[in-house]
């Protein structure tokens, strides 16, 4: 294996919420990653089943009260996100990403990935795109090479420590990968 084809960071495929969009370059020295812990994540995942009817009951009625005032909730007043989930590979050091939006080499891009712990943590990623190609087998798409930037320790830490392989067991689980 050529020192060209090692890497600092184990890179992970998989589907997790996350929305990109371009930045002036003139201000992206300004921006930091970083993890948020002020933005209302909405998992629409089922609660387990509890084996106590009674609390079952208040636990089912507690969760569609919170569904129904975060439905009410707005957005933009209190820092919520609604993303898609996407398919994405990740490391300590950079992503790919597959996506229809035109980007040339070396756009600054702002990266918002929900990791998918409780509670969930939505990180703001940023880097510059290194290289791209056309998507085989999908059209109009291409796949992204982002290399980060302004990378701190804490942030590379949620993204290393995160449990990729638990993540995508359920997701299978799911039925969703």
């Amino acid at each position: 294996m050529s020192s060209k084809d090692k890497r600092e960071f184990r890179r992970v495929t998989t589907l997790m919420p996350f929305e990109v969009r371009r930045i002036d370059p003139r201000e992206y020295a300004s921006y930091r990653c970083r993890v948020s812990r002020d933005t209302i994540v909405v998992d629409e995942s089922t609660p387990p089943r509890v084996n106590d009817d009674a609390l079952n009951h208040w636990l089912n009625m507690l969760n569609t009260k919170l569904d129904y005032l975060i439905s009410l909730s707005s957005p933009k007043q209190y820092g919520s996100s609604f993303m898609a989930v996407e398919p994405l590979n990740i490391s300590g050091s950079g992503m790919s990403i597959i996506t229809k939006e035109a980007f040339n080499i070396d756009d600054i891009l702002e990266i918002k990935v929900v990791i998918q712990i409780y509670p969930a943590k939505v990180l703001y990623l940023y880097g510059k795109i290194i290289r791209f190609e056309q998507t085989p087998h999908l059209s109009n798409t291409r796949t992204l090479g982002i290399a980060f930037l302004n990378m701190n320790e804490e942030v590379r830490n949620e993204i290393l420590k995160f449990d990729f392989k638990k993540h995508k067991e359920k997701l299978i689980e799911k039925k969703i990968f």
